[in-house]
């Protein structure tokens, strides 16, 4: 599956898993301040995800709330590739995400948290585990044991460690890889997350991969992000600027990413409720 689409490791960070001066006020914004949690835009959905190539996401809801059928576009070489998910609950909980070509992800829970996620593939093979270590409460570690070099190893391939603000927004990300030829992790970049707005995030759940329903990574939206290579030198800038409807719902997101030594790459996202 590919929720997260082509965008998730340039925009948003967190995804893998996961991204400043001032809001849309005219103060200067404060990262470590809470989000309004009595916004009148809280009990909005989103339905609809688009991206500026044509690739999107629809959900539809259960009538509990719960995302019941997420379906993917994602544009593609040579072929577009077209996915729909069945989601299954057992009450509160997500239990499994069945896809339409046979594939499925698998939830394993410790408590109220998701601990672990496998991703298994049509014939019944497992492709690739999840496993999610947590830290005061929040997600702090994500580590990812795959299948590509045959059967899934013992040893994670990759690793996500994320801190954050006093109100749960992401502060920083640090990524590392296997090294092939030592078999060891090795740290390779550094995403800081310098500054947000004031209004609900609404999308990250979505735009991670996989989806995971308990992930409060980003209770609003980022404004701007620096990105740092392994040596500590600074390699990218990315602004973030949004429209929003009367309620505060984001309803378009501009990126502009400016590489060291490459053009700006830019990219335009829509949502709908």
């Amino acid at each position: 599956m590919k929720m997260s689409f082509r965008m998730t490791s340039k925009i948003l960070v967190a995804s893998l898993a996961i991204v400043l001066m001032v809001s849309g006020c005219t103060k200067a914004y404060d990262p470590s301040l809470p989000d309004d949690p009595n916004s009148n835009n809280s009990q909005q959905k989103l339905s609809k995800i688009t991206y500026d190539d044509g690739s999107y996401l629809t959900v539809q809801y259960n009538s509990a709330g719960h995302p019941m059928t997420i379906k993917t576009l994602e544009k593609g070489v040579p072929n577009d590739e077209i996915r729909t998910y069945q989601l299954s609950y057992n009450g509160d909980k997500l239990l499994e995400m069945n896809a339409d070509d046979g594939s499925k992800y698998k939830y394993t829970y410790t408590g109220s948290d998701i601990t672990k996620v496998e991703i298994i593939m049509p014939g019944n093979t497992l492709l690739a585990t999840y496993e999610y270590t947590y830290k005061d409460g929040r997600l702090w570690r994500t580590d990812l044991f795959d299948s590509f070099t045959g059967s899934v190893g013992t040893g994670p391939t990759m690793r996500f460690e994320v801190d954050y603000y006093t109100n749960g927004n992401i502060k920083t990300m640090k990524s590392w890889f296997k090294d092939l030829n030592t078999g060891s992790l090795e740290q390779t970049s550094v995403y800081e997350m310098t500054a947000y707005d004031s209004k609900r995030n609404t999308s990250l759940v979505f735009e991670n991969n996989p989806y995971l329903p308990t992930l409060v990574g980003m209770p609003n939206n980022p404004l701007s992000e620096k990105h740092f290579d392994k040596s500590g030198q600074q390699i990218a800038t990315v602004t973030h600027t949004y429209t929003y409807d009367s309620k505060g719902n984001p309803l378009t997101r501009r990126t502009v990413t400016a590489s060291t030594g490459l053009p700006d790459e830019i990219v335009e996202v829509s949502f709908q409720y």
